[in-house]
């Protein structure tokens, strides 16, 4: 019995996105430390923030904004993306983002992670609680020293009811939903826009008295990847490094771990801002597929611009579609996209589910020649050259 090609299909690309995921998480890590930490200064194709001390590359949106705030142009990192953005349009998205590929993971398993996320962040939100000064003058622990009963009180029930309310929505039976192509132009809009364009420029930060990056300091996959690594290294016991006995400035210390710096007393208002956003969105992701990839990544942003025009790209053959009638592509697509509509081409991540599974063959993909041994005839309905 010959092999269904969509299921191939599904388990390669789940096995990019886990390569991707490590890689930019950390598999790689020691690569950064290498001197001159080559690899620190060259923004990765995805979201990944510079700050991760696992990290092998730069964040591309720090990167961008780091280079508005000093008045200079950016021309490596905008080549990387006119590089890659020519090849593949907005593919690195649905193949190898790790911030992607962890909202994957939660709507597929969302009955689980519900579970699981409670129980991790719970258990991180009285730790960081405990330790910083999140939403608080003081850490709960210097709280409790200075004896202010009444102040502790207080602020352990503002914790409460910030935090409870937020988790409370976990255990609410909520409908899924999915975010149409309008709303999700107008949010991808505004937060590159504003965050990620206007405010790096005009906006002072008042710690670093210049232009801040102002959308890393909302960045979920900052949150995710960067901030909280940081404040967990940092609770670890200072005798326990250099790692396993290694010199500090040996490759295999992550970067930016060699130092020691405690950083929990940073963790005030922005900190908490940013753990209580980055709970409610994986809230939100297990309601409704990859919601910030459609609704406020700045960098699926750049890269949607060039699905229009890049080598490998989806198209829809109009004569054989069958649009609402069918909708297999929508039922299918992690960007709950239907293909056929007028947009939607912008929001494909080139994930290739629509090519595979859709029955009249209509969803196609262009692919130059040299590119047969990536996307075969026997596996994908290639559009014919015009």
């Amino acid at each position: 019995m010959p092999q269904n090609n969509k299921y191939l299909n599904r388990a390669l690309k789940n096995k990019v996105q886990l390569f991707g995921f490590l890689f930019g998480t950390g598999i790689f890590y020691f690569l950064a430390t290498l001197p001159p930490i080559i690899l620190k200064r060259i923004p990765m194709p995805w979201l990944v923030c510079w700050s991760d001390p696992f990290a092998p590359g730069a964040c591309p949106a720090g990167t961008f904004q780091h280079f508005f705030n000093t008045g200079h142009f950016p021309f490596f990192a905008l080549g990387i993306f006119l590089l890659i953005g020519a090849l593949f349009g907005r593919m690195v998205c649905g193949w190898l983002c790790p911030f992607g590929y962890l909202q994957d993971i939660v709507y597929r398993m969302r009955s689980i992670t519900k579970w699981i996320i409670v129980a991790l962040f719970a258990f991180l939100v009285v730790y960081l609680v405990w330790t910083s000064p999140m939403f608080a003058p003081m850490s709960l622990r210097n709280m409790i020293k200075s004896q202010d009963t009444l102040g502790m009180l207080a602020w352990v029930g503002r914790y409460l009811g910030i935090f409870g309310a937020i988790f409370a929505l976990f255990f609410l039976k909520s409908k899924k939903f999915t975010v149409s192509v309008k709303l999700s132009n107008w949010g991808r809009f505004f937060f590159f826009l504003f965050p990620f364009l206007i405010f790096p420029l005009f906006v002072v930060d008042p710690v670093l008295n210049t232009g801040g990056p102002w959308f890393c300091k909302v960045c979920p996959s900052g949150t995710t990847f960067a901030a909280i690594p940081q404040f967990l290294i940092n609770a670890l016991p200072k005798d326990m490094f250099p790692l396993f006995g290694l010199a500090r400035n040996s490759p295999f210390i992550p970067y930016g771990m060699a130092s020691y710096q405690d950083i929990r007393g940073m963790g005030q208002v922005m900190f908490g801002l940013k753990i209580s956003t980055l709970i409610l969105l994986l809230w939100v992701t297990m309601l409704s597929k990859r919601v910030f990839c459609k609704f406020a990544c700045p960098i699926g942003f750049i890269y949607s611009g060039f699905n229009y025009f890049s080598a490998v790209r989806v198209v829809v053959d109009k004569e054989k579609c069958k649009g609402e009638k069918c909708n297999v592509c929508w039922k299918v697509c992690p960007m709950d996209i239907k293909l056929y509509e007028h947009g939607a081409t912008s929001h494909c991540i080139g994930c290739l589910e629509c090519v595979d599974r859709c029955p009249f063959k209509a969803a196609q993909l262009v692919r130059p020649s040299f590119m047969n041994f990536m996307f075969s005839r026997n596996k994908y309905a290639i559009a014919p050259k015009k």
